[in-house]
């Protein structure tokens, strides 16, 4: 059973949000006012998200990314497999507009939470976040939270935080797979009690 249990827990991870037939962009509303470094989560469409989800129990959210502004729009950088737009193209760190990483055949629900930052944190985030996205660095498909040449979702909001501002966004969290590296899943960076939600959706 736990064997079982691993191999569907690693399977779901690399299993990309599922695709309904009418697909709306996120409109993003006047009052929500983004600020570089906001953490953005979500639970995807499919019932693989949804069952990733129920292993985090914790969570309402199977997937998160990172805010920046950069060339002229809000933006959102995460780490994410089986978003490729050709079959050639690597699962990858991806820089993506916030309409799109919310969009309805990605999202089913999401939030947007806020650490709080100083002016120039958000510029040090800013650089950082650039500086990774422009190395085209792969998904980390082995969890290894020790190679910095790979990054999943949360391991790569941590690092940035981590690295740029010294912040433990998970406080040293991690949620233990059989036969996997110990792992940072979303609910350890919400129960983070400097977090606040600015903004959700459903």
């Amino acid at each position: 059973m736990v064997l079982f249990s691993t191999f569907l827990f690693f399977c779901l991870l690399l299993t990309g949000c599922g695709r309904k037939a009418t697909v709306e962009e996120f409109v993003m509303p006047d009052s929500l006012q983004l600020q570089t470094g906001d953490l953005v989560f979500r639970v995807g469409t499919s019932k693989e998200s949804r069952t990733v989800v129920t292993l985090d129990r914790q969570s309402l959210y199977s997937h998160i990314g990172m805010v920046v502004y950069a060339g002229g729009r809000w933006r959102v950088l995460h780490a994410v497999p089986n978003e490729r737009a050709s079959k050639q193209e690597k699962d990858s760190v991806k820089l993506e507009p916030i309409e799109v990483f919310f969009r309805s055949d990605r999202a089913t629900k999401g939030c947007v939470c806020r650490y709080p930052l100083s002016p120039d944190d958000t510029l040090r985030l800013k650089q950082r976040a650039l500086d990774l996205y422009h190395r085209q660095l792969v998904f980390d498909t082995n969890f290894d939270d020790q190679d910095t040449n790979a990054f999943y979702c949360t391991e790569l909001v941590c690092f940035l935080y981590q690295q740029t501002l010294g912040v433990d966004l998970a406080e040293s969290r991690k949620h233990h797979i059989p036969a996997f590296p110990d792992m940072v899943f979303c609910s350890d960076v919400l129960r983070n009690p400097q977090l606040q939600e600015v903004f959700s959706f459903e």
